[in-house]
């Protein structure tokens, strides 16, 4: 499975599971948008480019998704697809990505739960016997 759900008493987590740092992170935002739409209704009509940075990996993960769950927002679209390269840089990490998606269609898209933000709480960013987890809690 390449990304799950946790429980969480108020919220839920949300963790990406790759072979590389990146396919954990794309993992954890597919997990993320998987919360607020069907995937498979989502078509890739449309690609933004995306870029954040932050000190640390754990860091770089709530900048990622909270980048991401800002364009759901600014654009008004869904998004099923992504695609992440992460560098180390001078002053900490540094992602540019890709999503593909489109303009969200209430009549078409089947909605789940709405994702208001991503928390600091329960990050984890590590590699866990050969594969990599990228973990948090998302505020729903």
């Amino acid at each position: 499975m390449p990304f799950e759900w946790l429980d969480h008493t108020s919220d839920i987590g949300v963790r990406g599971i790759g072979h590389t740092i990146e396919e954990a992170f794309t993992e954890a935002a597919r997990g993320m948008f998987a919360m607020m739409v069907d995937l498979s209704t989502v078509r890739g009509r449309k690609r933004l480019e995306v870029g954040c940075q932050a000190r640390s990996r754990q860091s770089l993960l709530v900048a990622w998704l909270a980048e991401l769950l800002a364009q759901k927002d600014l654009t008004y679209s869904f998004f099923s697809s992504f695609t992440a390269e992460i560098t180390i840089c001078e002053d900490g990490w540094r992602l540019s990505g890709w999503c593909d998606g489109e303009e969200i269609d209430p009549a078409r898209h089947r909605l789940g739960t709405e994702v208001k933000g991503i928390t600091a709480s329960g990050l984890r960013v590590e590699q866990v016997n050969g594969r990599w987890i990228a973990e948090c809690i998302v505020d729903v």
